[in-house]
């Protein structure tokens, strides 16, 4: 039995299935190991830690200091799980964001974050150190980064319908188990991942971030995650970074789009 079967028998919603599968999206997962930076290769995809950039490079400054790098994202390695052929074939994402003061994303904070992106050589790379170390600053614990295969739904597909309510909240119990499983010992994991449906913690996300007419994709969703990045954004919130497809599709990392969510 797959574990999409086994979770539609768990909530009893396997009469459902042919709805749910038609509404599901392709995401890329992002599985994390923590270890000590010097063991994860130059170039690699990571949370936390150092950025591998480029003399060409600058740290991405933010009011008075510099901002935190949260993590690189070698699309190389992302791009077998890319099952929709989303993402550029080759090039490295950094994202920073003001780990310090955690910005909403609201226009009066434009520069609270930036997503930069590569599409040189390894052997260009080099592991920065940060220019200065302020009160603002908040270093990350590093994490090695892998991908896999996730699969997404919406809170509420269009062409899903529930005769009762008591069956509406099994899909959204149904839901969080697909997106946000627990492990072994019974620990909701982080969900951090790529592309697909957001996890909204509050309003849709696509929705205040774009009109009616767009059509956005979900790019990073970085988690809370105080275990192995020692972080939290908010009250248990999670990070988003969208951007139009046509936008990605041109490389256009300059016009992400970002909003913080927490309960």
């Amino acid at each position: 039995m797959t574990i999409l079967d086994h979770l539609l028998h768990k909530h009893e919603l396997y009469h459902k299935k042919p709805a749910i599968l038609s509404a599901l999206k392709h995401s890329i997962g992002i599985e994390k190991v923590k270890m000590n930076e010097e063991d994860i290769p130059i170039g690699s995809s990571k949370l936390g830690g150092l950025p591998d950039m480029p003399d060409s490079m600058e740290f991405p400054r933010y009011e008075n200091g510099h901002l935190s790098f949260l993590g690189q994202f070698n699309l190389k390695e992302a791009k077998p799980y890319d099952k929709d052929q989303l993402l550029p074939e080759n090039g490295i994402l950094y994202l920073f964001y003001d780990v310090y003061e955690q910005p909403w994303g609201f226009e009066e904070e434009e520069g609270g974050f930036q997503l930069l992106y590569y599409d040189g050589e390894i052997s260009q790379l080099k592991r920065r150190a940060y220019p200065e170390t302020t009160e603002d600053y908040f270093p990350l614990d590093a994490c090695k980064v892998s991908f896999n295969s996730l699969l997404t739904i919406s809170e509420h597909p269009d062409n899903l319908s529930f005769a009762k309510e008591e069956e509406e909240e099994r899909f959204w119990s149904f839901r969080q188990d697909l997106m946000q499983p627990e492990d072994e010992e019974g620990h909701i994991q982080p969900a951090h991942y790529m592309l697909g449906e957001p996890l909204n913690i509050q309003n849709n996300v696509f929705e205040d971030l774009y009109d009616k007419d767009g059509e956005p994709v979900l790019l990073l969703q970085i988690d809370s995650d105080e275990e192995d990045l020692g972080v939290m954004w908010g009250d248990s919130g999670i990070l988003y970074f969208c951007m139009e497809r046509k936008q990605l599709a041109n490389k256009q990392f300059d016009q992400v789009a970002f909003t913080l969510q927490c309960f």
